[in-house]
């Protein structure tokens, strides 16, 4: 099972695994989006097979798992690859978009694995696999902080399963991939801008600081990876039979910002962010 696979890489998770002679069940959470998924339902001959599912509906995700257990479907593989992006400031976020990204990110995936656990107990076997993000390993960043916070509150999660499930032959791996061409950006919660939520004013405040880690998010992104890339460490992290490491970078570039954060002061990143955001560290020249 690939939860959000419409797109980006739980679509090319789908295929990829398909390709290997896998059945595939793909959820989705709207039906205007499943163009490129049902082309390629159609093209696996009957391999993948979609499933309407919001992985925030908890009662959703109950009832298709029983109903693919009563038809004797046996999920010995769950990719929890469903996210949703966020972009804003700490003032300007509210309660209910924070309660989405978390939700969906982080605790909709606790959610399906508890789905799964059982069945994977009793044929002692089984894999999870959880899609981060390399944000998970880095320092907190203004406006992405509740994205990240997310992603690593999913790694803590994965690093704990893997020792509670594997003398059940249950292996447990997260991919955190770095920048690839997917909806994830398409994908931000909306902001909320109307007064009486956060302000017209508030909003305001921040709009520079916005532009500015925007801009530095496509300077420093490059070329967007291609998602097939990360389908492949899918397929792998499932075939490799070693318990270690629970946790995987896929992406030069992931590979590149974890090394250049090793071994510097939190001060030091911090500068390095907002010149790459081409803004003057505040209080530069100071001891601030």
């Amino acid at each position: 099972m690939v939860t959000g696979a419409s797109s980006g890489l739980g679509l090319a998770t789908a295929v990829g695994l398909a390709g290997t002679g896998r059945r595939v069940v793909a959820t989705v959470r709207e039906g205007s989006r499943t163009t490129e998924l049902a082309a390629a339902s159609a093209a696996s001959g009957g391999l993948i097979s979609m499933a309407r599912l919001d992985v925030r509906d908890r009662a959703a995700a109950a009832a298709l798992v029983g109903s693919l257990t009563a038809d004797g479907l046996a999920i010995d593989v769950l990719v929890n690859n469903a996210g949703v992006g966020s972009f804003g400031a700490v003032e300007t976020s509210t309660d209910a978009e924070l309660e989405l990204v978390m939700d969906t990110n982080f605790l909709a995936a606790v959610a399906m694995t508890r789905l799964v656990l059982p069945g994977m107990r009793a044929r002692r076997g089984g894999t999870v696999v959880n899609i981060g993000s390399v944000d998970g390993w880095l320092p907190g960043r203004p406006l992405r902080w509740a994205y990240a916070a997310s992603k690593h509150a999913l790694g803590t999660f994965s690093e704990a399963l893997a020792l509670e499930v594997a003398s059940f032959g249950i292996r447990v791996r997260q991919l955190d991939p770095g920048f690839h061409a997917t909806r994830i950006r398409d994908n931000r919660i909306a902001r909320a801008t109307s007064p009486g939520q956060v302000g017209a004013e508030v909003e305001a405040a921040y709009a520079d600081l916005g532009a500015a880690v925007d801009r530095a998010m496509r300077a420093g992104g490059g070329a967007a990876a291609d998602p097939a890339d990360v389908a492949r460490a899918v397929v792998a992290a499932i075939e490799d039979r070693d318990v270690h490491p629970i946790r995987r970078l896929v992406g030069a570039d992931a590979l590149a910002a974890t090394a250049a954060a090793r071994g510097r002061s939190e001060q030091e990143q911090a500068a390095d962010w907002w010149r790459d955001a081409g803004l003057a560290p505040p209080g530069e020249g100071t001891d601030l």
